[in-house]
């Protein structure tokens, strides 16, 4: 933790800036209506892009109809598909300048010749480097296919803009007219098992790819995944899930005050898993935090990819991948798409440099029956197509079958879930009839799985709702314990001795933090935390704030093992009129998608705000 430069200006937790606050702290009950700055109003659009691993898409509704909810289903239409969404690949000129996104990429990129692949940048499946990263930044870079490398930022940030740009295209035709950029609501949707800093990391992408004009607009709310996917499935009537014939208690779901359910959004990369409880005025209520892990439909694909290096050997695919990049990724993509088909076997399309590629004088036909021959025939080469059998296909999807069963497993054992009634199964990866059948075999004695039709729209569909009322979401857990590192005075045997200093003549223990919320805890919409700092150095023209988390629900001293700083706010103090008489505000905004901290100078009136800089902690 570094002191500022700045003469005069202090950090609270290294300088004694508060001696004692001057109003007390602590939570503030959030009132039953929604405050006037979550008002949306003054928008007559919402725009939900859910940006995921193998796919994206977007979804929008007018503020005068907000349940008409419009989705693109028309991606991949010059490529001969109809699909309601497109596949997250990027490709970027050689210069960095953005070529395509989508389908269009994938087309691009597949037609180049194999001299010209190398001069462009490719990128594929990049959301996952956001995933648990610790060392996440503005500055971390991805390696694209041909292994080159970009600004991850910027790879998200051409990502996001030629999204917008669709949308805006999209509302444009429906309308008549261009919408105002000022009129349109973003809400960019988020894994809820995401930690701070990619949210952030997320929020700076929105702004470099133009969908907000600062990084802390309003404009743009994030949404979790799986609560967007909440709101959209408990009010779907119950011919809107598949198969509800077959289910007797699914024939009239039942959503009243009171039901409990959870929702197993299963996405390319992540399972991200809520349990949520309907309450009286029908908002909805967290039981507890978001759990989940990396379990999603990439699992698989890592698996096919395990089975090529058996077959063929690890050395083969790794010159063809060298020498043809293009190609290679064209067989990845045919694996991702046939694998959501309900048949028991898949027929892989191999690339033409593929067939007749050769390592160590071996054949692509002669490894496939030399393997064929030792795994009980179990794949086959027919017209230029790899075919797996169904006993293979069940091994590639075992793996990942198994950890999300016994994640929700686990869950259905807690005793907030004793009596809870529904799974809800959305995202890409639930409209795969494995998956599916896997969890309504598994929990059908226990709870009723309901999967919504057009599952992977769920999440975006209810990203809409969200971003029309963010109260919806009512309650959530905390999933850390936050505070503020301060100064306050010293007192023998209740403070530590090592953190003893002398400021002015006054005896004070640094490094404490006062907490704002807890890990565990449950917090309102939009509820605050306050409290009043008064400065004890003469002249001082301002304060750091540094923020401070745990995972530990019980936390004292900002230097414990397992408390990190993340974040910071300067409040400047222009006017020394009262000199240390002056008081200042911090208010910190709870119960949201993400945290907002507010300074308040009374003398000077200035008012300085910030969500939470997770990046530069």
């Amino acid at each position: 933790m570094a002191e500022s430069s700045e003469p005069n200006i202090s950090t609270s937790s290294l300088k004694p800036v508060d001696v004692s606050p001057m109003c007390s702290g602590g939570m503030k009950s959030p009132t039953d209506d929604p405050p006037d700055s979550e008002n949306t109003a003054e928008y007559q659009i919402v725009a939900a892009i859910d940006f995921g691993t193998t796919f994206s898409g977007y979804a929008y509704s007018f503020a005068s109809n907000k349940d008409a909810i419009h989705v693109n289903k028309n991606w991949g239409q010059t490529q001969g598909f109809l699909l309601h969404k497109t596949p997250t690949c990027l490709l970027l000129k050689s210069d960095g300048q953005f070529e395509a996104f989508g389908f269009e990429a994938v087309s691009r990129y597949n037609d180049l010749a194999e001299d010209e692949a190398g001069d462009y940048y490719y990128f594929d499946r990049f959301k996952m480097k956001l995933y648990d990263n610790k060392e996440l930044n503005a500055d971390i870079t991805l390696k694209d296919a041909n292994g080159k490398s970009q600004l991850a930022v910027d790879v998200f940030a051409h990502s996001l803009n030629f999204m917008k740009k669709h949308m805006l295209r999209a509302i444009g035709a429906h309308l008549g007219y261009d919408p105002h950029p000022d009129t349109v609501r973003w809400v960019l949707t988020v894994p809820a098992i995401w930690d701070e800093n990619a949210k952030q990391f997320m929020r700076e992408a929105a702004y470099r790819g133009s969908l907000i004009l600062t990084p802390h607009s309003e404009q743009l709310v994030m949404a979790l995944e799986p609560e967007a996917a909440s709101l959209h499935c408990r009010n779907l009537p119950a011919t809107d899930f598949v198969g509800y014939k077959d289910t007797a208690q699914a024939s009239n779901p039942c959503f009243e005050p009171g039901t409990k359910y959870l929702v197993v959004d299963a996405g390319g990369g992540t399972i991200d898993c809520v349990a949520h409880k309907i309450r009286k005025d029908g908002r909805i209520r967290e039981l507890f935090r978001a759990t989940g892990g990396a379990w999603g439909g990439t699992i698989i694909d890592k698996q096919f990819l395990n089975l090529l290096h058996r077959i063929f050997g690890k050395d083969f695919i790794t010159e063809f991948q060298q020498n043809y990049p293009k190609d290679f990724v064209e067989l990845l993509q045919d694996f991702e798409i046939k694998k959501r088909g309900e048949c028991d076997s898949i027929r892989v399309s191999l690339p033409y440099n593929f067939c007749n590629f050769k390592h160590n004088r071996v054949s692509v036909q002669q490894a496939i029956k030399t393997f064929a021959a030792d795994n009980n025939n179990e794949v086959k080469f027919s017209s230029g197509k790899l075919v797996l059998t169904s006993a293979v296909v069940t091994s590639l999807f075992a793996d990942a079958l198994a950890q999300i069963k016994d994640h929700v497993d686990q869950l259905l054992q807690k005793p907030k879930t004793k009596d809870l009634q529904y799974i809800f199964l959305v995202g890409g990866f639930a409209e795969s009839s494995r998956l599916q059948q896997a969890l309504k075999t598994h929990f059908s004695e226990r709870v009723t799985c309901l999967v919504p039709d057009e599952a992977s729209l769920a999440v975006v569909r209810g990203a809409v709702a969200f971003g029309h009322d963010p109260s919806s979401i009512w309650q959530r857990i905390c999933r850390f314990t936050y505070g503020v590192g301060s100064y306050l005075p010293y007192e023998e045997g209740v403070h530590r001795e090592d953190l003893r200093v002398v400021s002015d003549g006054v005896t004070l223990c640094k490094n404490i933090l006062q907490t704002w919320a807890e890990a565990g805890e449950t917090i309102g919409h939009n509820e605050i935390w306050r409290e009043t700092y008064t400065p004890i150095i003469t002249n001082q023209k301002g304060i750091i704030f540094e923020f401070f988390r745990s995972s530990k629900r019980h936390v004292k001293y900002t230097d414990e093992a397992g408390v990190e700083k993340c974040g910071s706010l300067i409040v400047r103090m222009p006017d020394l009129t009262g000199d240390k008489e002056r008081a200042v505000d911090l208010e910190v905004i709870f119960g949201g998608t993400e945290i907002k901290v507010v300074g308040y100078d009374h003398t000077s009136t200035n008012k300085y705000e910030t969500l939470i800089d997770f990046l530069s902690s």
